[in-house]
């Protein structure tokens, strides 16, 4: 199984993503990581396993601004 990190913006989208997932049966977690977008510094991300499209769905579906995914 194959395993994304979606990184947005604030802690408080990360936690809402994440519950938001666990809510649809995915499993995902929160990590704080460096990011790769210019000027961002630290960043936290999704971590998920499994589909990722209906992941990424279900996130802008719920107003989750996703900066960037790897």
């Amino acid at each position: 199984m194959k395993r994304y990190v979606i990184t947005v913006g604030t802690v408080t989208y990360a936690l809402k993503g994440r519950d938001l997932l666990r809510k649809a049966g995915k499993k995902a977690w929160v990590e704080k990581i460096v990011s790769n977008v210019k000027g961002n510094g630290c960043s936290f991300a999704i971590v998920i396993d499994g589909d990722l499209k209906s992941a990424e769905q279900i996130l802008i579906n719920n107003g989750i601004r996703i900066l960037e995914i790897n």
